[in-house]
């Protein structure tokens, strides 16, 4: 990532879990003390962006939040709470929202997916309306990757994701709560000497891009297009961090230059293999 930051002029924040707080160093998105605003690690990563902000030139439009397995469970978890914050959201490997209550209904959504997403999608919105009035946008874009070939995170999570934020965005556009029929377009492609992918792009009424999934055919569970092969990372499959800055600038209808711009990543620890970090240790830590 801190490549297409390079190229692309937005500043890139990486925060890390304790190991008081989770022994492997996790974001603790399955616990329900975690799923709300002004408690828990949304406030802490939240607290982060605040931070940042008070020592660098950030629009406060363009904030993203981003991760994978626990950090993009995470990355949901941030979007719903703190909507006037962040702007858009990515997810490799992630979960719907409030897919889990506890350790075991956790790694049950893992397995094999979470509650009926629709109804999440209504859980989502109620959980956002406290604060919309302080949110000018309406709408939240997300694009989620996922690893056909994942064993850690079952791939109909991947569809949940699509599904609950669908209904999340119909509700905020002050539709009712009837289930959204979305236009798709699909593609399919595949990188050189890597895998086969399939996008699925997903536009409002409006005709404005909203939604993307990719599902990426013999990815297991791993950050794909990264640089070099490692643990939880994947050159063979479509460079997830480009893909996402396109998408964070198309879907948020901003240009790609001018400015200073920021994107907040959540992970969990183990993205820490060859990640350069800008800002480390923050908050005390």
């Amino acid at each position: 990532m801190n490549d297409v930051a390079g190229k692309n002029n937005f500043l890139v924040v990486y925060p890390e879990q304790t190991i008081r707080g989770n022994p492997f160093r996790c974001w603790n998105w399955f616990e329900a003390r975690h799923q709300l605003r002004g408690m828990g690690e949304p406030a802490i990563l939240a607290a982060v962006v605040e931070r940042v902000r008070a020592f660098h030139n950030v629009d406060a439009e363009r904030i993203h939040v981003a991760g994978i397995s626990a950090g993009a469970a995470m990355a949901v978890t941030l979007g719903v709470t703190y909507p006037e914050v962040f702007s858009a959201a990515g997810m490799v490997a992630g979960l719907e929202f409030a897919a889990a209550n506890g350790v075991l209904s956790g790694l049950k959504a893992m397995k094999q997916g979470g509650p009926d997403p629709n109804q999440q999608g209504v859980v989502a919105f109620e959980a956002m309306r406290p604060v919309l009035g302080k949110n000018s946008r309406r709408r939240m874009p997300i694009i989620v990757f996922q690893g056909e070939a994942d064993s850690t995170v079952h791939p109909a999570n991947a569809d949940q994701l699509i599904e609950q934020w669908a209904m999340t965005n119909h509700l905020l556009a002050a539709e009712d709560g009837k289930y959204p029929n979305w236009a798709v377009e699909v593609t399919c492609g595949a990188v050189p000497d890597g895998y086969a992918y399939q996008r699925s792009a997903y536009k409002d009424p409006a005709g404005r891009l909203l939604m993307e999934k990719w599902m990426v055919k013999g990815l297991d569970h791993a950050w794909p297009g990264s640089p070099v092969a490692a643990e939880y990372s994947d050159p063979r499959g479509p460079n997830a961090s480009e893909e996402m800055w396109r998408f964070f600038c198309q879907a948020t209808a901003e240009p790609l230059a001018g400015g200073a711009h920021k994107t907040f990543w959540g992970r969990s620890s183990e993205l820490v293999h060859g990640a350069g970090r800008l800002f480390n240790k923050l908050l005390g830590r």
